[in-house]
C-alpha cells in the first residue's frame, strides 16, 4: 500500500508544471492548477467537454525505446500549399535558439495553436539539456509556406510571426531529458492570432483501438528550403500501439516534425490527443513514430497554464 502511494505521488510530481521566470531566468515549479469555472478553463467549442473519453491503461507487451524520427519505406507525405485554410494555418513553424546554439544558427520544430496565443509543442523544443537548458528565443510562424523572410512577402508568411514570452514543460521532461513520455510543452506568444485553434482530446484505449490519427508539420528533410514547407499525411493512419502515456503510429516524420499535432475529428473539431516527439522501437526490427499522449492530468495542466496567462481562444 505504501509503495503504491509512493508511485502515484512520483507520477503526479513528474507531471507538475515547470517554467522559466522571464525576468530572473530562474526555473520555478508551479503548483497544480486550482479549480476554476468551466468558462475560464474551457472557452468555446468542444475543448474540455466532460464527455470526452478518458482512459489510462497500458497495453501489454509495449516497452518503448525512444530514438529519433523515422520515415518508412514509401513516401506518404504531401506538400500543402497554400496554408491559409484551417487546420493548416493553425500549424506553426518554430525557429528556436538555446543557450548553446551557435550564432547564425537555429533549431526547427512544429507547434499547434491551442488558443490565440498558446502553442502546444514537444518538450525538447522549449527545453533541451544538451543545448544548455531553456530556449532563449522562439519565433512562431503560423502557416509558413516557404523561405523564412523578413515578412515583406505575404504569400510566404501570410499571418506574420510572433515571439515567445513564456515557455513551460513538466519536471518529467526537464529533470530527465531521456523520458519521452513527458516530452511536451507550451509556448506563450507576445501577440494573439485569430486563426482558429485545435481542441484537446483525452482518448480512451477503445478510442485508440478504433481511430485514425492525422499529422501536419514542417519536416526537415523535405521542401526546396528544407523544414520551411508544410506536409501532411493524406487519409491519416491508424494507431499502431499505445501505452498509458504515449501513442505509436506509422506516419512518416523527420527532424522538424517535433511538436506536430497528432489529432482526429471530435464533435466537429480537430482535437489533439498526442504530440509527435520521436521514433520508438519496442521490438527488434520494428520501427514506429511516437509521442506523449494527452491524459486527464496533462489536459488539466495545459489548460491551467493557459488560464494563468489569461486564455485567448481563437
Amino acid at each position: 500500500r505504501a509503495e503504491a502511494l509512493c508511485l502515484i505521488h512520483e507520477a503526479q510530481d513528474a507531471e507538475r508544471c515547470v517554467c522559466q521566470d522571464a525576468q530572473t531566468g530562474r526555473t520555478i515549479t508551479l503548483p497544480d492548477p486550482l479549480p476554476a469555472r468551466r468558462s475560464q478553463l474551457y472557452p468555446g467549442g468542444d475543448e474540455g467537454d466532460p464527455s470526452l473519453p478518458r482512459g489510462d491503461k497500458r497495453r501489454a507487451g509495449i516497452a518503448p525505446r525512444f530514438m529519433q524520427a523515422y520515415v518508412f519505406g514509401g513516401e506518404g507525405r504531401k506538400l500543402q500549399t497554400p496554408t491559409t485554410s484551417f487546420p493548416f494555418r493553425g500549424v506553426v513553424k518554430l525557429v528556436i535558439k538555446f543557450p548553446n546554439t551557435p550564432n547564425g544558427m537555429a533549431h526547427g520544430c512544429t507547434g499547434s495553436l491551442i488558443g490565440g496565443k498558446h502553442v502546444l509543442t514537444a518538450g525538447h523544443c522549449v527545453f533541451k539539456s544538451s543545448e544548455g537548458g531553456w530556449a532563449t528565443s522562439i519565433r512562431a510562424i503560423p502557416g509558413l509556406d516557404g523561405t523564412i523572410p523578413p515578412f515583406d512577402v505575404d504569400e510566404v508568411a501570410p499571418f506574420g510571426d510572433a515571439f515567445m514570452v513564456a515557455k513551460r514543460s513538466v519536471k518529467g521532461w526537464t529533470d530527465d531529458g531521456d523520458a519521452p513520455d513527458y516530452d511536451y510543452g507550451v509556448i506563450t506568444l507576445n501577440k494573439t492570432f485569430n486563426l482558429g485553434s485545435f481542441g484537446l482530446l483525452i482518448p480512451s484505449d477503445s478510442l485508440l483501438d478504433n481511430t485514425k490519427s492525422c499529422l501536419i508539420g514542417y519536416p526537415g528533410d523535405l521542401g526546396n528550403k528544407k523544414g520551411n514547407r508544410q506536409y501532411f499525411v493524406p487519409g491519416c493512419e491508424s494507431i499502431w500501439a499505445y501505452g498509458s502515456k504515449h501513442v505509436e503510429y506509422k506516419m512518416d516524420t523527420s527532424k522538424g516534425n517535433s511538436g506536430s499535432p497528432i489529432y482526429r475529428f471530435w464533435n466537429g473539431k480537430r482535437a489533439i490527443f498526442a504530440v509527435n516527439c520521436c521514433e520508438v522501437s519496442p521490438f527488434v526490427g520494428s520501427d514506429y513514430n511516437a509521442g506523449p499522449r494527452i491524459t486527464k492530468v496533462r489536459h488539466d495542466l495545459i489548460r491551467g497554464w493557459q488560464c494563468q496567462d489569461g486564455v485567448q481562444s481563437a
